[in-house]
């Protein structure tokens, strides 16, 4: 099943701080710059590829509060998550998102008015990194983000299938390789 679907954006906050807590209960912490540096290097071995600069995320790190998340001493895992703009969203789905280097209307600040998450990476080095990146996707997922949508790209075999295991499918449109996971909750209206 390939998603193509339109979609009512819904626009709700994250707590940063929060989600640091919770976050630290799997053992993952926001990214220091030379624990970035370790962190980049091994997810780019271990996918062969490239991923954002050190800097580039560093700035979307500094604007979204809760997007570098690292795990081990020393790191053996990292995971990158970028809440969307309204904006941030639609450029996901028409393709003209630069996952790279986003441009600073597409990504929320502080978490505010989120509409999506992007999945930038996830890739642990031993299976103890993977299995507590995937616990925590899980989770967080379920507890923070359920009322979004999370898209990401199929950048090897093992990602589309643990994104597939999750939940995920192809979206058709887009950026290249591109799956999406619809949200699964919705936001309720409180009366007054």
């Amino acid at each position: 099943m390939n998603a193509t679907q339109t979609r009512k954006m819904v626009l709700a906050n994250v707590d940063p701080v929060a989600l640091v807590a919770r976050a630290k209960a799997f053992g993952f912490r926001l990214a220091t710059r030379q624990e970035l540096e370790a962190a980049v290097s091994m997810a780019e071995t271990l996918i062969h590829g490239k991923l954002a600069s050190v800097d580039s995320i560093s700035r979307m790190n500094a604007q979204t509060g809760m997007t570098a998340w690292v795990t081990g001493d020393p790191v053996d895992g990292i995971f990158l998550i970028l809440p969307l703009t309204e904006a941030g969203e639609n450029a996901v789905r028409d393709g003209s998102y630069d996952p790279a280097a986003p441009r600073r209307e597409h990504l929320a600040v502080q978490g505010e008015g989120v509409s999506a998450f992007y999945v930038g990476v996830y890739a642990g080095k031993t299976r103890e990194a993977r299995k507590k990146i995937m616990t925590a996707s899980a989770v967080l997922r379920v507890e923070m983000f359920g009322v979004f949508p999370a898209y990401a790209r199929g950048a090897t075999e093992d990602g589309r299938r643990s994104m597939l295991s999750l939940g995920f499918q192809k979206f058709e449109g887009g950026l290249s390789d591109l799956y999406v996971q619809p949200p699964f909750q919705q936001i309720m209206d409180h009366a007054s």
